[in-house]
């Protein structure tokens, strides 16, 4: 009976003392310091798919495998910033709000502009690193 005892309290130590810790990546902190948008040019190059304006349903996306990645974004202006990566529309942060969007590991590309299309914010980056863009 003593013996049972002693090698149930060994096995939960053993099972409650080894828990594994993955390894997570690195935080990359960017600044990146907007520019104004030329006021005469045509379509944005940058922007492949816009926020949508109706509301048609969208289908649910297929599960892919392959890794995703967090790209966090700490807006330090007073305006609402429309989020891209890659080109498509991933979400609108407040004014002195942070937010973060998760992406496919092949991203390259961010690319922000003001809602009121004055400013605009680009740099690139991988899933290689957690990255926290800083608009300033």
């Amino acid at each position: 009976m003593k013996a049972q005892l002693v090698f149930i309290a060994c096995l939960l130590i053993a099972l409650v003392g080894t828990t594994t810790v993955a390894q997570d990546k690195p935080d990359k902190n960017v600044t990146v310091t907007g520019k104004a948008v030329p006021k005469t040019r045509g379509a944005n190059p940058n922007i492949k798919k816009d926020v949508p304006t109706t509301d048609v349903p969208v289908p649910r996306p297929a599960k892919t495998r392959g890794a995703l990645c967090r790209v966090k974004f700490d807006n330090y202006t007073g305006l609402y910033i429309k989020i891209y990566v890659d080109g498509d529309y991933k979400g609108t942060l407040a004014p002195w709000d942070d937010g973060t969007v998760t992406v496919g590991s092949g991203y390259t590309t961010i690319y922000c502009v003001s809602t009121g299309g004055t400013r605009e914010w680009s740099a690139s980056g991988d899933c290689r690193e957690n990255y926290v863009y800083t608009l300033r």
